[in-house]
């Protein structure tokens, strides 16, 4: 069983890495449809987590990954826990143990399933 789970990590984690572009242009949106949804401009913002505009903007749109402590600058910024950013993207939760593995079965494009499954369930 260990060997099967470890199995399908290393799938999603490979699909993860192959798609990284993908995967920075989710979370970017994420970011900024919670950003605007709490009527944060994007000057506001960007001195909320110590950088510039343009800065955040990359961010928004998927042209600059994130460091750990730019995220979390930008979670505290939302006032939003990291999981709520990161739950579809993990093997291991309790609520989609194996949806990123199903969906990667099935041979899907599953980045915008996945962002889709999370708002929703949020």
């Amino acid at each position: 069983m260990l060997d099967k789970n470890i199995e399908k990590i290393e799938i999603v984690n490979q699909y993860l890495v192959k798609h990284k572009d993908e995967f920075n242009k989710d979370i970017g949106g994420i970011i900024k449809d919670i950003r605007t949804s709490k009527k944060i401009s994007i000057e506001e913002f960007s001195n909320m987590v110590s950088t510039s505009s343009s800065y955040v903007c990359q961010i928004e749109h998927g042209n600059n990954g994130l460091s750990l402590i730019k995220f979390l600058l930008i979670c505290n910024a939302l006032k939003e826990k990291p999981n709520h950013f990161l739950n579809s993207f993990l093997y291991y939760d309790d609520d989609n143990e194996d949806i990123l593995f199903r969906e990667l079965q099935k041979g899907k494009n599953i980045s915008r399933n996945l962002i889709n499954y999370m708002k929703n369930k949020y």
